[in-house]
């Protein structure tokens, strides 16, 4: 009678054991598909788990990237309460159409679009890396309203993103890493310098290009250099801070170093921890 009250006891014990051994999922993220710049492309949704959000982030990743790329920050900010919206760009060397379809999926998110509500413009922040920030610059010129923009170390070999820069209304915040041929030597400077609402501008002091995607890898890291371990954490924090100040949000809350993996409906597939050595071109 003892054993059986015994394991009756710990039976009853379990389930509370294993609920606190799961992860706590702070977020989700779905893989929708969307008509972009007139090609299907894959979105990937990163909504907090409290779904109140204070607004939306439309992230666009670097040259020869995809969405995966902007995997770390997505979570970080849906982390912080801001639903964050990566779509796959549907062009390669194209910038001006790149910035044709970031406008064009604002203004669908802006109507109800991927399963969200409608979110108006004021509540909607612009995030771009390396090309993917002259693309959304593109974009912030032709959208009045905006929230704001943050331009993650963007390039501009041409001068196209001066001229945008300067027909930007948006809060700007611009952060840069050490000057290298991955980032044309600095060249995202004269973008800070030309935005007439630029609230803050600054030089990672050791960053890397790499170290504004997430997750990178070492192909990026041999081609555009390395960095203090950290300096990627930093990045993240840091514009994760800009958008919810942005939103009128104040400052993140603490984002834990390793965030879960979230549940998904169809999500990004994983991404090697160690790639191929014959991988494409590196993010410009």
């Amino acid at each position: 009678m003892m054993l059986f009250l015994l394991r009756l006891a710990v039976a009853a014990l379990l389930p509370a054991a294993t609920a606190i051994a799961q992860p706590v999922a702070l977020y989700t993220v779905t893989t929708e598909t969307a008509a972009l710049g007139g090609e299907r492309v894959k979105v990937d949704v990163y909504r907090p788990e409290d779904f109140g959000a204070t607004g939306l982030a439309v992230l666009a990743h670097g040259f020869t990237r995809d969405r995966l790329r902007d995997r770390d920050l997505g979570r970080a900010l849906a982390v912080a309460g801001v639903i964050a919206v990566a779509p796959d760009l549907p062009n390669v060397v194209d910038p001006f159409g790149n910035g044709e379809a970031v406008a064009d999926l604002v203004r669908d998110l802006e109507r109800g679009a991927l399963g969200l509500p409608p979110t108006p413009r004021s509540r909607i922040v612009l995030i771009g890396t390396s090309a993917g920030g002259l693309s959304t610059l593109l974009a912030a010129s032709n959208l009045p309203g905006l929230a704001g923009w943050i331009g993650l170390d963007p390039v501009d070999g041409t001068g196209v993103g001066l001229v945008a820069a300067k027909k930007v209304t948006a809060p700007a915040v611009v952060l840069l890493a050490d000057p290298s041929v991955c980032n044309l030597f600095g060249s995202g400077k004269a973008i800070a310098q030309a935005m007439p609402g630029l609230v803050r501008s600054e030089r990672m002091r050791g960053a890397s290009h790499c170290d504004f995607e997430g997750p990178t890898n070492a192909f990026c890291r041999t081609v555009c250099g390395r960095s203090p371990a950290g300096a990627a954490e930093t990045v993240r924090r840091e514009t994760v801070n800009a958008a919810l100040t942005m939103l009128d949000t104040g400052e993140s809350p603490p984002v834990p170093a390793e965030l879960p993996e979230a549940p998904s409906t169809e999500g990004p597939p994983p991404i090697p921890a160690a790639p191929s050595p014959d991988e494409p071109d590196a993010p410009r």
